[in-house]
C-alpha cells in the first residue's frame, strides 16, 4: 500500500483477431468480465483514440430496455406486448387470407 492507495500489477492478456474481424478473448478475461457467448462489448476510447475501458453489454429482454427511448405517451409494458401480439396475429391472418384467395 502506498499512501492509502493500492497498486495492482498489470497482467498482459492477449487475444487473436481473425480475418473476419472476430476477436478471441482469453478465458481469464471472459471470467473476470463475466461475459458469455453472444454478449457484446463496448470499447470506450479516450481523446487519442486509445481504449481505456471495455464494458460488457449483455443480452437484454424487451423489459430490460423499456425506458431507453423517450416516449410522448405512457403505456404499460404488458399492454404493449399484448398489442404487438394482436397486431402480428392480424398481419399473419391477413397474409394467410391473401394466399388462399390466389
Amino acid at each position: 500500500m502506498n499512501g492509502g492507495v493500492f497498486i495492482m500489477a498489470k497482467q498482459l492478456l492477449s487475444g487473436k483477431l481473425t480475418s473476419k474481424g472476430q476477436l478471441t478473448i482469453p478465458v481469464e478475461l471472459r471470467t473476470l468480465l463475466n461475459i458469455k457467448e453472444g454478449d457484446r462489448l463496448a470499447f470506450v476510447l479516450d481523446e487519442n483514440e486509445r481504449i481505456i475501458e471495455v464494458q460488457p453489454k449483455t443480452k437484454k429482454s424487451i423489459r430490460g430496455v423499456m425506458g431507453a427511448l423517450k416516449s410522448t405517451s405512457s403505456i404499460d409494458v404488458d399492454v404493449a406486448i399484448e398489442l404487438a401480439i394482436t397486431e402480428r396475429a392480424k398481419a399473419l391472418a391477413s397474409g394467410l387470407k391473401e394466399s388462399e384467395d390466389e
